[in-house]
């Protein structure tokens, strides 16, 4: 008989990776605080700051995420007759929340499934209604990088290095190979069939997973509900003109955000190049896999828009923007977000997959 004293002691890695991007968070919060430059100095400069300006950049920030709760009404009211404002605004907060604090976003839709499915809503609705939403993103983010790219290459190109371009480069068409995954995933269900079960039969292969057949049952009646839902959201053309038109406002206000500071330090700068600058931030710090892409988020806006900003502005700009974009959204999401730890997710997803299947 094994005691718990002979049990191999296991790394809480999930614990350390916390640890470490808590300490990072921090010490970048500090280092634009009181560093050469930071906000200190800048307080200390005499500079007055617009606040007016401070504010709108507060509210554009915030009608961003009142978008986001209606675009996720407007989808699921379509197949959920019971879907209210009120249950957007939760699926929202849980989506801001989780997006925020898991490795390149990966925990926003799992949990706002898990969210909604608590307040009646079949899991494959919302992950029909979400991965719509997620399409309608990507093709309008994918539209403005391109618009970015053609008009300000040439702007850009001087204070890039090559190694930023390839990243840039990298951003830009993992973006677009997105799309392609997420049309196929969407349309074309036979094939979407064979990559699942051929994967879940691999997995079955290397014990990873046990009982495949009841998994690949499992899953395909989920796809078939999945898709159908999918086919329903694209026969309202009139929903999908409005949900498109209200993303590019959406955008348009998270990307005024760095706009709104540098006029709130007085700098005259176009809304058009700030736009088309913060596209560039977006394409390339989503790349790196860490929640709310941590030190390269703050790198690619000193890179992009080291041009607005001076010495004694750009540090100060970087926290004021990531504090209002990232801190401050995970703030105010935290309250409305669920809580759970691993186990807990795991068993009310399947839980509530078997309960929506029989």
């Amino acid at each position: 008989m094994v005691t718990k004293s002979e049990k191999k002691f296991k790394i809480p890695w999930g614990l350390i990776f916390n640890i470490v991007i808590f300490a990072l968070t921090a010490f970048l919060v500090l280092f634009f605080i009181f560093s050469e430059g930071g906000f200190i100095d800048l307080i200390n400069s005499g500079l007055k700051i617009n606040v007016i300006w401070m504010l709108i950049a507060i509210f554009v920030h915030l009608l961003n995420i009142a978008l986001d709760m209606t675009i996720i009404y407007l989808f699921l009211k379509e197949t959920c007759p019971d879907m209210t404002l009120y249950k957007a605004f939760i699926c929202s907060m849980t989506g801001q929340f989780f997006c925020a604090v898991t490795p390149s976003a990966t925990g926003g839709q799992p949990m706002q499934v898990v969210s909604m499915s608590r307040m009646g809503i079949r899991p494959a609705k919302t992950t029909a209604a979400l991965i719509q939403k997620f399409l309608v993103w990507q093709f309008t983010l994918t539209t403005v990088c391109i618009i970015a790219v053609v008009a300000r290459f040439g702007f850009f190109a001087q204070f890039l290095d090559p190694p930023m371009w390839v990243m840039s480069i990298i951003g830009f068409l993992a973006q677009i190979f997105l799309i392609v995954v997420l049309l196929l995933a969407s349309f074309c269900k036979p094939i979407t069939t064979k990559v699942v079960n051929a994967v879940i039969r691999f997995l079955s292969k290397i014990h990873v997973i046990k009982k495949p057949e009841e998994k690949i049952k499992s899953i395909d009646d989920t796809l078939t509900s999945f898709h159908d839902s999918n086919k329903t959201l694209n026969k309202n053309k009139e929903l999908l003109i409005k949900v498109y038109a209200i993303t590019a406002v959406q955008m348009i206000a998270y990307f005024l955000v760095p706009y709104c500071i540098a006029r709130s330090f007085g700098i005259d700068c176009n809304a058009f190049d700030m736009i088309c600058a913060q596209a560039y931030v977006n394409m390339v710090s989503c790349l790196v896999p860490l929640p709310g892409g941590s030190g390269a988020a703050e790198y690619c806006f000193s890179v992009f828009f080291g041009s607005y900003f001076t010495g004694l502005t750009i540090k100060s700009a970087i926290l004021l923007w990531r504090t209002i974009t990232y801190y401050g959204t995970i703030v105010i999401s935290a309250p409305f977000a669920m809580l759970k730890s691993r186990k807990s997710l795991e068993d009310t997803i399947e839980d509530s997959l078997e309960e929506n299947i029989s």
